[in-house]
């Protein structure tokens, strides 16, 4: 899953307007950003297979760090108190637990389209649902979430100005953009490191756009 994880930090926003959305964006992809690391780093293994499943082209078949439920226990919980003692918001207890929500959702909302590649703790048994089996399916679920996401955050907030009305509009044309370039089958050559070096940049783009969103938009 890639644009569906940004479902959570678009509803998680509506409900709690303290924890800006540009950082509700980087938390739901929080395990992907360390997972893009280590995959540079050496520490997880995965390679590149064009059409391994039919909405994936990755063998995801070493992750333990990142994409067990142990470890998004972990990531979850380490995330949340780094932003409540960085950024000191109100209502800390609940800024906390939300951001540790939007952590978790990303290991949940694997486990729906990722085939049995998920650890629960390092190794055997591995869970997933195999939802990427089906492109129609996973992407039709895929956008219907993100959508339901957005309408969630367009319903709690309002534009501050005529600019503001537009900027969910752009990121959800920017997001479905992103979303078809990935299904398109990767060349035979590309590497595993290069997917995580171009998966970095559109995570980061993607938090970029939502701070843009944020600036333009505030609560109800």
């Amino acid at each position: 899953m890639f644009v569906g994880h940004y479902a959570a930090a678009l509803g998680a926003r509506s409900f709690a307007t303290q924890v800006p959305l540009w950082f509700l964006f980087f938390a739901v992809q929080f395990v992907d950003y360390l997972w893009a690391i280590f995959i540079l780093l050496g520490i997880e293994e995965a390679r590149v297979v064009p059409n391994f499943l039919e909405a994936s082209h990755l063998d995801l078949y070493f992750m333990p760090y990142t994409h067990s439920l142990a470890a998004t226990v972990v990531w979850s919980a380490a995330l949340a108190i780094a932003y409540v003692v960085l950024a000191r918001p109100e209502r800390r207890m609940v800024a906390g637990g939300v951001v540790a929500f939007a952590v978790a959702s990303h290991w949940f909302a694997d486990l729906i389209v990722h085939i049995e590649d998920l650890p629960l703790l390092y190794g055997d048994p591995k869970v997933g649902f195999g939802l990427w089996r089906n492109q129609l399916l996973s992407q039709s679920l895929e956008a219907g979430i993100l959508l339901l996401g957005l309408i969630l955050y367009v319903r709690a907030t309002k534009p501050k100005g005529a600019f503001g009305r537009a900027t969910p509009i752009i990121l959800a044309a920017v997001m479905f953009g992103m979303q078809a370039i990935g299904q398109v089958p990767p060349s035979a050559d590309q590497t595993i490191q290069a997917f995580a070096q171009t998966a970095l940049l559109a995570y980061t783009v993607l938090v970029g756009f939502a701070f843009l969103v944020d600036r333009t938009r505030e609560s109800r």
